[in-house]
């Protein structure tokens, strides 16, 4: 069924869920702290994604040089995403977060006209990045510690969802991720183990994980399967807008003018860049030389059941 749908799409529903997910974790920080809310998501969606994916711990054993790297980048990316949208504006962190993929646009460009795009939303994210530096440097700099763990996220999910058949290896990262985030979580300061395990707080707990993470990362894991990483990078750096209007719309967090202009710099980038760059990348589903060993039996994929 999956393959009926275009990988575009998944991205932009993902994208979509993942920031109404990011807003409501935001009414957990006064109970939970973002270090509780991040912790409360990783093990409820690392559960979820297993008991739907059901990966066996030979995947684990034969991928662990992927998928150990790959659940680390994942705890790091959701604890930094929190401690800085505990500090500044959804829409702001979003953009900012985007450093990341705009670093592997720009690695992997070929064309003068690309790194022009990339220089506009890079000059949007300079702007965003000066206006909250002197106000919260801690926030800025958590976003853009995001953005690298971003940045690893997009390559190491390209290969993991190559290496591995179904969400099994999505699973088993996850599952690595809520692991690795316990440590982090209780140093950046976890709450009373009863407030993490007040009925009210596990349900929303449980629709933060559902929205932010079981679903857009299952959508993403199926489209860095289907696409180059480069392409999804591009494509990813429209979630700015998204964040930005999630974040008015659900929690009134209005930008100003120079804001929504530095916001525009960098949708417009991505969307230029996107154009360009279309006609011109390979699928890698229609090349059996990208199938990550699909077609030599020793390096098939671990089959999740």
């Amino acid at each position: 069924m999956s393959g009926l749908v275009p990988a575009p799409f998944m991205l932009l529903a993902g994208m979509v869920s993942l920031q109404f997910g990011s807003a409501f974790a935001k009414q957990l920080f006064e109970r939970t702290g973002p270090a509780g809310a991040t912790l409360l998501r990783l093990l409820i969606a690392a559960a979820l994604l297993c008991l739907f994916f059901r990966p066996t711990p030979r995947l684990l054993r034969s991928h662990w040089r992927l998928l150990l790297p790959y659940g680390a980048v994942l705890a790091v990316m959701q604890l930094s995403f929190y401690e800085a949208t505990s500090r500044l504006s959804l829409g702001v962190v979003v953009t900012l977060e985007y450093t990341g993929p705009l670093l592997i646009a720009l690695v992997g460009s070929r064309k003068a006209l690309d790194v022009l795009w990339v220089l506009l939303a890079g000059t949007g994210l300079v702007i965003l990045g000066g206006s909250h530096a002197g106000a919260d440097p801690v926030g800025v700099l958590a976003a853009l510690l995001t953005g690298v763990a971003l940045t690893g996220y997009i390559l190491l999910g390209s290969a993991v969802s190559r290496a591995t058949s179904g969400g099994a290896g999505l699973a088993t990262g996850m599952a690595v991720a809520s692991v690795v985030a316990l440590p982090g979580s209780f140093v950046l300061g976890l709450p009373p183990v009863g407030a993490l395990l007040d009925p009210g707080v596990l349900a929303v707990a449980f629709a933060v994980a559902v929205l932010s993470t079981a679903v857009p990362f299952s959508l993403e894991f199926v489209a860095l399967r289907r696409m180059p990483p480069r392409v999804f990078a591009v494509l990813s750096t429209l979630e700015p807008a998204i964040a930005v209007l999630v974040g008015l719309v659900v929690l009134g967090e209005a930008l100003s003018v120079p804001q929504w202009a530095a916001v525009l710099c960098v949708v417009v980038a991505a969307v230029a860049a996107n154009w360009g760059s279309r006609a011109g990348t390979p699928d890698p589903t229609s090349d059996p030389k990208s199938s990550a060993g699909a077609s030599r039996p020793r390096r098939r994929p671990i089959d999740a059941s």
